[in-house]
């Protein structure tokens, strides 16, 4: 399914429900893949409080946001990127951003835009895809000891 008919079919926000989609979480926040990536590693740190500009972020969330996107590039060099950008849209839906909720990019190795790395229209990941994303990201936790911990 492409992204924008994803979207059109959108009617609650994403992120406020996120059920299985968890990486890693602390008390404020959490680590999940994307579901629409513009690299196969692509994930996203997500305040659980439901707001659309990093300014109205606490400072408390923000500590626990930043455990976070560190921890993600933490797995991300782990499977060997070295070139990764953190990106953070803020504000309503528009031009720059599609889900209303302030959320966190942690992308490796790739330009950013409507096009996915490959430039290619970006699509909503497959289950299969998506277990295999996941296994790469518990594989590197285990092998580079990265585990798990009370953030």
């Amino acid at each position: 399914m492409l992204y924008k008919t994803f979207l059109k079919k959108l009617d609650h926000c994403p992120f406020c429900a996120p059920k299985d989609r968890f990486i890693k979480e602390n008390k404020l926040a959490y680590l999940t893949y994307s579901l629409a990536p513009y690299h196969k590693h692509h994930m996203l740190v997500i305040p659980k409080r439901h707001d659309h500009a990093i300014l109205d972020i606490k400072k408390n969330e923000m500590e626990d946001i930043l455990k976070l996107v560190r921890y993600g590039l933490s797995l991300l060099h782990a499977l060997g990127y070295r070139d990764c950008s953190v990106l953070v849209r803020e504000g309503v839906v528009g031009h720059a951003k599609s889900i209303e909720h302030m959320h966190y990019h942690i992308v490796p190795a790739v330009a950013l835009g409507d096009l996915d790395h490959y430039g290619k229209q970006r699509k909503i990941m497959t289950r299969e895809e998506i277990k295999k994303v996941m296994r790469d990201f518990r594989k590197v936790a285990r092998l580079k000891k990265i585990l798990p911990k009370k953030v």
